[in-house]
């Protein structure tokens, strides 16, 4: 019988085995990540001397979709001290001039086993925008405190892994 090759693989990898990684170090075990969405606007143009009825389209500005990410609340503070950097405190008068704010965020998805990396993204000069630090309570609630955390960003990628 012949080995199966990954290359060879039909079915869809599925989506409820991916890491977020921070600085080379992985946090949060976020149970739920918005979709990564990038659109090219467009304006309609007409020459001054087109005899044509119909407006050409032209691409212009690329908007990149905030992500959000959802993770259960626990003792981990990493994104509640990067979403602090940009909310003034009583103990911080205000922001310095340019904080270092940004960061790149890796999306790494993993094989049906979470053993193999499949898929890596990476959000360039990501930030974050809206800091949910815990989700509503309620005291009949069986419900996880969940955080969450929307992080704008200028562009991502996807890189290869080997």
């Amino acid at each position: 019988m012949p080995r199966f090759e990954e290359s060879d693989r039909r079915d869809p990898f599925r989506s409820f085995n991916f890491h977020i990684v921070l600085g080379g170090v992985e946090v949060a075990a976020c149970r739920k990540m918005s979709a990564l969405d990038v659109t090219v606007n467009s304006v309609k143009f007409r020459a001054g001397n087109s005899k044509s009825t119909v407006a050409e389209m032209l691409p212009t500005l690329v908007e990149y979709e905030p992500v959000t990410l959802e993770a259960g609340v626990t003792n981990d503070r990493a994104f509640e001290e990067w979403a602090n950097q940009l909310v003034h405190h009583e103990d911080r008068p205000g922001r310095t001039a340019e904080p270092n704010f940004r960061r790149e965020v890796e999306i790494h998805v993993y094989d049906i086993d979470n053993t193999t990396l499949v898929r890596k993204y990476v959000l360039h000069r990501a930030w974050v925008s809206k800091y949910t630090a815990m989700s509503e309570l309620a005291g009949d609630s069986q419900e996880v405190l969940v955080e969450t955390l929307q992080i704008t960003f200028e562009g991502f990628e996807r890189i290869e892994v080997s």
